[in-house]
C-alpha cells in the first residue's frame, strides 16, 4: 500500500509520538519564533497512513489522532498558534493480539486488545490468523530461507515490475480524481438491512450473556 498509494506515510507505533502524528509546535533556534511541523496524519493529507505495531502504541499517543480520525482535522492551540489542520487520509494499522498469537477459544473481542472508542473509528476490520497448514508452512519456510541465501547478493530491479507499480498508482491517482461511485438504492438497502442485523444479533447477545461489545465484531 505504501508503495502503491499516490500519498502515503508509514510509521510503528512503537516509535509514534502524539506530536509525531498529528502536529508539534517547533521554537526556531535563531529567531525564538514559534512554527508548526506537520505529522504523518497531516503529512498524509488526501491519502493514507499506514500505522504498524498499532498495539505497541500508548494510550495517551492513540488518544491525539481521535480527532484525525473522526473528523479528518486536527486543532491545535500551542504557544499561541491555534488553527485546525486538514487530515482527511485513509488509516491502514496493524495490530497484534495480546498474547501474540489468536486464541480461538477468546471472542474476537478480547483478541483485539484495542479500546472501544477508538476501534469504533475503524470501518473495517480484518482478522488474519495463524492457521497450521503444512503446504503454507512450506512455503513460509522456502520463502525465508530463500531471503537468508540471497543475503548480500545485488539485485536488480526489474523494469517491468516498476512501471506495474508506476501504472498502479497513476490508475488509482486517475479515479480518485475522475470517477465518483454514487450506492443505488438495492446497495443501500442492503447496507441497511446488514447494519440493522448487527445491532439486533449485540442486543440479543446482551439479553443472553448480560454483556455485550461496544462494537459487535
Amino acid at each position: 500500500v505504501e508503495q502503491t498509494a499516490p500519498i502515503s506515510v508509514y510509521t510503528s507505533g512503537k516509535g509514534s509520538s502524539a506530536a509525531g502524528l498529528t502536529a508539534s509546535v517547533i521554537r526556531d533556534a535563531t529567531s525564538g519564533e514559534f512554527y508548526l511541523e506537520g505529522g504523518a496524519m497531516v503529512l498524509a493529507d488526501g491519502g493514507v497512513v499506514c500505522i504498524d505495531e498499532f498495539d505497541k502504541m500508548r494510550m495517551e499517543d492513540r488518544v491525539a489522532i481521535h480527532e484525525a480520525m473522526e473528523q479528518q482535522t486536527i486543532s491545535i492551540a500551542k504557544a499561541g498558534i491555534t488553527t485546525v489542520l486538514n487530515s482527511r487520509a485513509a488509516v491502514l494499522a496493524a495490530a497484534n493480539p495480546p498474547s501474540g498469537r489468536y486464541d480461538d477459544l477468546k471472542s474476537a473481542q478480547e483478541n483485539i486488545d484495542i479500546q472501544t472508542t477508538m476501534l469504533s473509528r475503524f470501518d473495517l476490520i480484518f482478522i488474519v490468523k495463524d492457521e497450521k497448514s503444512f503446504n503454507r508452512d512450506l512455503e513460509i519456510a522456502r520463502h525465508v530461507v530463500g531471503v537468508h541465501r540471497r543475503a548480500g547478493e545485488t539485485t536488480v530491479m526489474d523494469s517491468n515490475d516498476s512501471a506495474k507499480d508506476n501504472f498502479l498508482k497513476r490508475y488509482i491517482e486517475y479515479c480518485k480524481h475522475k470517477c465518483s461511485p454514487r450506492l443505488t438504492e438495492a446497495a443501500s438497502q442492503i447496507l441497511r438491512n446488514e447494519y440493522v442485523r448487527i445491532r439486533q444479533s449485540s442486543r440479543e447477545q446482551a439479553v443472553q450473556t448480560k454483556d455485550a461489545p461496544a462494537v459487535p465484531i
